[in-house]
């Protein structure tokens, strides 16, 4: 079995994002579960999951959150793509662009940990040494989900050469209602 499908096995089903086959690629619809609102992904390699990962409930009742230790992006998207590449996309979601940035660091911090938990759950349970090593993260942030079409935007959290593959690095995406994958990864079209 390769990371994904232990991943799928690992996860109970209402955590999963199903992806949407259409014509080529998949998709996946990300709905913001305050507001309703929803992104579309497309063009994400076939051998992929998507998880909800604030659903992981544990952090509210373990840790007391002084530090942000309780929060939790949204989305994380895990893929193998056909060149090898393998890629680890936390994803936070938001209606409006209101929250501060130190707020969305901490949820992208928080996803990160998410996969730490399953990586070594992944190591101990299913006993493979090497589950989930090797994979590039990148960090996203997606707001005004409630956009205005003329308006999007695309523009990374601080300077624009560097890559967002740290938290405090993250992607942010405005007033976007699809985004490619190769986008999210930071690849040209």
């Amino acid at each position: 079995m390769n990371d994904i499908q232990i991943l799928q096995e690992m996860l109970n089903p209402d955590a999963q994002v199903m992806l949407q086959s259409r014509q080529g690629r998949p998709s996946v619809q990300l709905t913001d579960s305050q507001s309703g609102m929803t992104v579309e992904i497309k063009g994400l390699p076939h051998n992929s999951i998507v998880i909800r990962a604030e659903d992981f409930e544990n952090p509210l009742t373990i840790f007391n959150g002084s530090r942000g230790e309780r929060k939790r992006a949204d989305f994380v998207i895990v893929s193998n793509d056909e060149r090898g590449k393998k890629w680890i996309i936390c994803i936070e979601t938001q209606e409006m662009d209101s929250k501060l940035a130190s707020h969305v660091i901490q949820q992208l911090k928080g996803a990160s940990c998410f996969v730490s938990y399953c990586r070594c759950i992944g190591k101990s349970f299913w006993e493979l040494e090497e589950f989930l090593d090797d994979y590039q993260y990148r960090f996203v942030s997606i707001t005004d989900l409630n956009f205005n079409r003329s308006k999007r935007r695309t523009q990374p959290f601080h300077s624009p050469g560097e890559l967002h593959n740290r938290p405090d690095l993250f992607l942010k995406i405005s007033r976007s209602p699809t985004i490619y994958f190769r986008k999210l990864i930071n690849l040209a079209s």
